[in-house]
C-alpha cells in the first residue's frame, strides 16, 4: 500500500442522476492494480469527513484508472462534484485480487447493482491480460429498473456475452440476478465453470447458495464500511467459516474470498 498525495482528475462522467465514473492518472499506483483492488479516496482536504471513501476499481489501463459510484452521502457527493484537474489524496492498491481462472474455463460474472465495477475490471483484465476469448465470458447484471440501465450499459462495450435482469421487468430478464444464474447456469460443465460475484449481501447469499449447490467454484468480493482501509480499526470484519468467535478483514484478508471461506 502506497500513498499517493495529488492524483489528477482527468475525467469525471455523470452517468445518470447519482451515478458518477471518475478517472485518474497515475502511472504509479494503475501499474500495481489488479482485478478485485480497491483504493482509498480522501474526498475532501478538511477533516470532515474524516473518513476516506473505499472505491473498487472499475477499468485500469496504462497510466490511468478509474472508478464507478453512486453519490448517495457527503462524501460520495463531494467526490461526485469533482472536475478535471482536481487532485486527490488517494492510498493503494489495496486488498486482495481475484484468483484467475484456468485458461479453457467458462466464467460467469454475477453482478448485482454497484457491484459492477470490480467484476467490469476482471472481466477486461481476462481479456487484455489473459488472452480469454469473448464468449468465455458471461457478464449477468442485475439491476432494479431502466432506471439504473447505465450500469448494465457501463459493461456493454466490452466484447463478451452479457444478460441483463432486472426486478421489475423493464429491461431483460424480470426477476432477481441468481433466478438468471439458475438458467445460465445450466448447460456447462460444472468442472470447467468459474463463478465471480459482487452486489448487495441478499444476492450475494443466494448465489453462493446456488454454487454451493451446484459445486460451482465461486469467488466473492465484499463490500463494507471501512474507515481506515489498512485492517486497524476492524470495522469491517466478515464472520469467518473457521468458527464462530473467527473473523476476517474485508480491507485486508479480502475484499475477494472463496465463497466457502466466509458467512455473508
Amino acid at each position: 500500500m502506497i500513498q499517493h498525495p495529488s492524483v489528477p482528475i482527468i475525467k469525471n462522467e455523470k452517468l445518470s442522476k447519482d451515478l458518477f465514473k471518475i478517472v485518474f492518472r497515475s502511472k504509479d499506483l494503475a501499474s500495481g492494480l489488479r482485478p478485485g483492488n480497491f483504493v482509498h479516496i480522501r474526498v475532501s482536504p478538511e477533516m470532515d469527513p474524516l473518513f476516506r471513501r473505499a472505491m473498487s476499481i472499475y477499468s485500469c489501463e496504462n497510466d490511468t484508472f478509474s472508478v464507478l459510484f453512486r453519490a448517495i452521502g457527503k462524501g460520495t457527493g463531494l467526490l461526485s462534484k469533482m472536475r478535471e484537474g482536481d487532485t486527490v489524496d488517494i492510498l493503494g492498491p489495496l486488498g486482495n485480487s481475484f484468483d484467475p481462472p484456468d485458461k479453457d474455463e467458462t466464467v460467469i460474472l454475477v453482478a448485482g447493482g454497484t457491484g459492477v465495477p470490480p467484476l467490469h475490471f476482471l472481466a477486461q483484465w481476462l481479456l487484455s491480460n489473459y488472452g480469454f476469448d469473448g464468449q468465455q465470458i458471461l457478464f449477468l447484471c442485475g439491476i432494479s429498473s431502466a432506471d439504473d440501465l447505465p450500469l448494465s450499459e457501463a459493461v456493454e462495450h466490452l466484447d463478451i456475452r452479457m444478460r441483463t435482469s432486472s426486478d421489475d421487468g423493464s429491461v431483460g430478464f424480470k426477476g432477481y440476478v441468481s433466478e438468471l444464474l439458475k438458467t445460465e447456469a445450466l448447460p456447462y460443465d460444472i468442472k470447467k465453470l468459474r463463478l465471480y460475484t459482487c452486489g448487495p449481501v441478499p444476492m450475494l447469499r443466494e448465489v453462493t447458495k446456488i454454487c454451493a449447490e451446484q459445486g460451482i467454484r465461486c469467488q466473492v468480493s465484499l463490500e463494507g464500511h471501512m474507515p481506515c482501509g489498512i485492517g486497524t480499526c476492524l470495522g469491517c470484519v466478515v464472520q469467518s467459516t473457521r468458527g464462530e468467535d473467527e473473523f476476517d478483514r474485508i480491507c485486508m484478508e479480502g475484499p475477494v474470498f472463496d465463497s466457502n471461506e466466509v458467512l455473508i
